[in-house]
């Protein structure tokens, strides 16, 4: 997902989701459970299906990371 409306280029930088929540300090399981949040905030609006997939594709990127690493640490943390 990018956060930017922008087309990609050579000359400008694009940001996408693991960048955003790198910069915000958050962990992958914090992030998780903001992006479930937002499901069902998604779905009591009776979003579309377009906007539901892509926030189904969020969680299970955030549910691999989780399960990979327990998803305590920071995202870019050692």
């Amino acid at each position: 997902m990018r956060a930017t409306s922008e087309p990609e280029s050579d000359s400008h930088a694009s940001w996408d989701l693991d960048d955003v929540l790198e910069l915000s300090g958050r962990t992958p399981l914090q992030a998780l459970a903001s992006a479930y949040a937002a499901r069902l905030a998604a779905i009591r609006a009776h979003a579309d299906a377009v906007e539901l997939a892509d926030v189904g594709e969020q969680i299970a990127v955030l549910e691999r990371i989780c399960l990979h690493d327990g998803g305590r640490r920071p995202f870019g943390g050692r």
